[in-house]
């Protein structure tokens, strides 16, 4: 029988540990997800790190996912050139492809999964906020507001269980919690020019 002096056990007991970092650091699950809102049609190959965009006035938009821990880059060509987009961490980013400006932000769910209703002076407030963001002034991270101009991407979460409402589309009556009881993120976004024309309707409604 062999028998396993004090410096075999040791360097059993380091091999046998560093199996299971690795095997801990391995079974780590990167993800990043690019949702691409466009003006034109774009097709994407099939590394989704090079889109070809024809410009005009379809609006379209398409999700990307990439399972790598790498910074990702993407490129777009269009007929007036190439960009080149980061995506460094993971999480959910929105990548503004449109001739307009993008602004919006999470939808308040709250906790039941049914947006939450508003009295008029909260209405007050948001006409206050969506002017201010419609101008670039009230858009944070930490409020979950965003001002995303054209021809740049913006990291919206760290979460990757998100979903975007884009322009031209109606958020979600309600949502369901996942299995920890969690409400999902939902962001929904506009173009500037429907943000200008929703709150002049909104306003002209309050007046009357």
């Amino acid at each position: 029988m062999k028998i396993l002096t004090h410096n075999m056990k040791s360097n059993f007991l380091f091999f046998i540990t560093c199996a299971f970092v690795f095997a801990a650091c391995s079974s780590t699950k990167h993800e990043k997800k690019v949702f691409v809102l466009s003006n034109g049609k774009f097709t994407v190959d099939q590394t989704q790190q090079n889109i070809t965009l024809e410009p005009s006035n379809t609006h379209t938009e398409q999700e990307l996912t990439f399972n790598s821990a790498e910074k990702v880059q993407i490129s777009v060509k269009t007929p007036a050139g190439s960009n080149t987009f980061d995506v460094p961490d993971d999480g959910s980013y929105v990548l503004n492809l449109k001739v307009d400006t993008l602004t919006g932000g999470m939808v308040n769910y709250g906790s039941t999964g049914r947006p939450t209703s508003m009295s008029t002076e909260q209405y007050d407030h948001m006409i206050d906020s969506t002017q201010q963001l419609i101008e670039g002034k009230n858009a944070s991270d930490a409020k979950k507001n965003y001002f995303i101009p054209p021809s740049t991407i913006k990291k919206i979460s760290n979460s990757t269980s998100v979903t975007i409402v884009g322009p031209y589309r109606n958020i979600p009556g309600s949502v369901e919690a996942d299995d920890k009881g969690n409400i999902p993120e939902v962001y929904k976004f506009f173009t500037n020019k429907q943000q200008r024309e929703s709150l002049d309707d909104l306003r002209k409604r309050m007046n009357k």
